[in-house]
């Protein structure tokens, strides 16, 4: 643990600070002064004091309870200023040393060095073979312990911090705490639209401000949408918990490839869906699960989709019955 010893003036009135000290003596012979002169004016009006009358000098007393407060105060300052010590701020100009030179994947102990003082992870160690690739030397026998201390003692925030997530960890559990952060941002699927926030925030909003681009639904309950041959996408919105769906559609060689999508973080289990087209006596069924996604990019999926012949779409327009499973 690194300890900043913080120094400083006590009160004004050090040796750093003459002057103040001066003029503090200064104001006092003045007062002193003062009250002299009103005890020999009283004294020639009365000629004689008053009984049970004594003469205080209020300055002088205020100024000692002055410095017993000042130096009430200095004291919880220090020790106000011995805690805070104890911590230290610092700023990575280069996240990079963070990581493994070789894998670029965040250190994580343990951590080894070979001779030259070159460090790898101990994963690297063994894909290597055990040979630096720096210079060759042998590596994964001994431990760099003052780089797998730092490590530890390192605490950072989480990347999505400006969306809701408050916690906070070592290096090492980076890449696992944002495999399963539900804080990590998701872009609106409504076109045109950049906003940007953690998969519940990104739902109210969808809510209030394209609440005529969404179709509610309900879980384990079918419900019938329509959607033309050229149109990309339509978003479901779930009436209880708030979770967005999208159904993509692809246009294919042959019809169009339906499948369904849900806005969320990465670690969400995925949710299973049944998928019917109907045409002319002839029923199309799809049962999957959904892919957990961030941003609606379009991509088509390489499994787990449905491909509609051209021969269902009526006048251009495809009816699906869709039903979302409960998780």
């Amino acid at each position: 643990m690194v300890t900043f010893s913080v120094g400083g003036c006590d009160d004004g009135e050090g040796p750093s600070n003459p002057n103040q000290k001066r003029r503090r003596v200064d104001a006092g012979e003045e007062v002193a002064a003062a009250t002299t002169t009103r005890e020999e004016e009283e004294e020639e009006e009365n000629q004689q004091p008053q009984e049970g009358f004594e003469m205080e000098n209020p300055p002088i007393e205020t100024l000692e309870n002055d410095a017993n407060e000042r130096n009430s105060v200095g004291s919880n300052a220090g020790q106000q200023n011995n805690d805070l010590s104890k911590k230290v701020s610092a700023i990575i100009s280069d996240p990079d040393v963070l990581d493994c030179f070789i894998c670029s994947e965040p250190l994580a102990v343990p951590i080894y060095q070979c001779e030259n003082g070159h460090i790898a992870c101990s994963k690297c160690c063994g894909e290597l073979r055990n040979k630096c690739p720096m210079c060759s030397m042998p590596i994964g026998y001994n431990r760099c312990r003052a780089v797998e201390k730092l490590l530890e003692s390192i605490k950072i925030s989480c990347p999505n911090a400006k969306y809701g997530c408050k916690d906070m960890f070592s290096c090492s559990m980076k890449s696992s705490h944002e495999k399963e952060c539900i804080y990590i941002p998701c872009k609106c699927p409504h076109t045109g639209c950049g906003f940007l926030a953690s998969s519940k925030e990104l739902a109210l909003h969808f809510s209030h401000r394209h609440a005529g681009f969404g179709i509610q639904f309900t879980y384990d309950k079918f419900i019938s949408v329509s959607l033309n041959t050229r149109q990309k996408q339509i978003v479901l919105l779930d009436q209880n918990d708030a979770r967005l769906f999208i159904v993509h559609n692809h246009i294919v060689q042959h019809g169009n490839m339906v499948h369904i999508s849900c806005m969320g973080p990465k670690a969400i289990t995925d949710t299973h869906y049944d998928v019917l087209a109907r045409s002319q006596g002839s029923t199309l069924i799809l049962q999957s699960s959904t892919k957990t996604i961030q941003d609606n990019n379009g991509d088509a999926p390489t499994a787990g989709f449905l491909v509609i012949p051209s021969d269902h779409f009526g006048f251009g327009q495809l009816k699906l019955d869709i039903r979302i499973k409960s998780h």
